[in-house]
């Protein structure tokens, strides 16, 4: 449930709202009593700034502006437990939306949102599936029963993401000069189609009009596609500016490589669980084994606290080099999501591996030596 959940807040976060000023009115239904008298928000999903604000009075809303041309919008609402939210397209007309069942009608674009996407069944049942799933789970009694429940949830939402896929692919094709065409295709990048490399994007939109093109999450989509191609393997690695953490001075990546040593780089972060666990499981072991055969290991910490980096080196016994990432432009740069993310780069920078865990390390660690493990 936590993943469908999560992907669901990812997908609300690649929606735009560029150019939104004032020209629209929204009837919104929340009938939920203990939302009585709470907020309702129209939500900048591009920086996570509100727009506008108003009361929910007997389980009914409303916002009213202009719009110079149609942008995409979450409404959004949180009670102590839970929270609403439901994509809607800001343009010119009377906006229904119900944030409980997702019901949305009343201008061109919202029908053909709706019945691109909320009214689909199927998706819906998958959906459905998957929380059942997520329900069973907590009431297993054994672990042999959580190992089966986790394996059913893990085949129904590879089948899930398969279906909101080739669903977006055809959402896209279908509407190639329209914002719900724009929508569709960030998706394909959001669910991470294996086809849509940056090449093909950039094609894409280079050969896209306006609605397209002026669609911010896919201008962000291309920059991340084109960080994470410029850092495959086979391209140099990018320089990062930092702290060096043993002397306290700005530093960067490249001062601290050595041409005589082939180098891997862990991206982590002190409260990272599985971050931690790969240190002590195995780059402090590598470290020690390797490096007087030619290996360094260059921590880069990202998104953390310099008190709480120095308590993990001191707890996890690290003893090599750390780089602090102050400029928090290192995972961008890198097209990295999440964390613990470890490359490995040869003698003259260039990067062999990427997103290597586990025994694989070791054994990239070796080819890369010529030794004999």
């Amino acid at each position: 449930m936590q993943k469908i959940f999560n992907l669901l807040i990812v997908a609300t976060l690649l929606t735009s709202l560029t150019a939104c000023h004032r020209g629209y009115t929204v009837y919104g239904e929340l009938p939920v009593e203990e939302m009585n008298g709470s907020m309702v928000y129209l939500r900048n999903i591009a920086d996570g700034s509100m727009l506008d604000s108003t009361t929910i009075q007997d389980g009914k809303f409303e916002f009213t502006g202009k719009t110079e041309q149609p942008c995409m919008v979450s409404v959004f609402a949180a009670s102590a437990t839970t929270r609403y939210m439901s994509n809607i397209v800001l343009e010119k007309g009377k906006i229904h939306i119900n944030v409980i069942n997702d019901s949305l009608y009343g201008t061109p674009l919202n029908d053909l949102y709706y019945n691109s996407f909320t009214a689909d069944t199927a998706s819906a049942r998958l959906e459905g599936v998957l929380r059942d799933l997520s329900a069973k789970y907590y009431t297993c009694t054994t672990p042999d029963e959580q190992v089966a429940v986790a394996a059913e949830y893990s085949v129904a939402m590879s089948a899930y993401e398969a279906y909101k896929l080739e669903q977006n692919r055809q959402v896209f094709q279908k509407n190639k000069d329209n914002i719900i065409g724009a929508y569709a295709l960030s998706e394909l990048v959001n669910l991470q189609d294996e086809s849509m490399t940056y090449h093909k994007l950039d094609s894409i939109m280079s050969h896209s009009g306006k609605a397209i093109n002026d669609f911010e999450p896919l201008r962000m989509a291309r920059k991340w596609l084109f960080n994470i191609d410029n850092t495959s393997e086979g391209k140099n690695y990018v320089d990062i500016d930092g702290i060096d953490f043993a002397t306290g001075e700005p530093a960067k990546l490249s001062s601290m490589l050595n041409k005589e040593q082939v180098t891997l780089l862990d991206f982590w972060a002190s409260w990272c669980g599985p971050c931690r666990k790969e240190i002590t499981d195995n780059l402090v072991r590598l470290y020690t084994k390797y490096n007087s055969k030619g290996l360094n290991i260059i921590g880069i910490d990202v998104w953390d606290k310099i008190p709480d980096h120095k308590k993990a080196v001191e707890d996890l016994g690290i003893t090599y080099p750390q780089l602090i990432d102050t400029t928090k432009t290192a995972t961008d740069n890198y097209g990295i999501n999440s964390i613990p993310a470890i490359l490995l780069l040869d003698k003259d920078g260039k990067i062999i591996k990427r997103n290597i865990r586990g025994e694989a390390i070791e054994t990239a660690i070796v080819e890369a030596l010529g030794l004999k493990k």
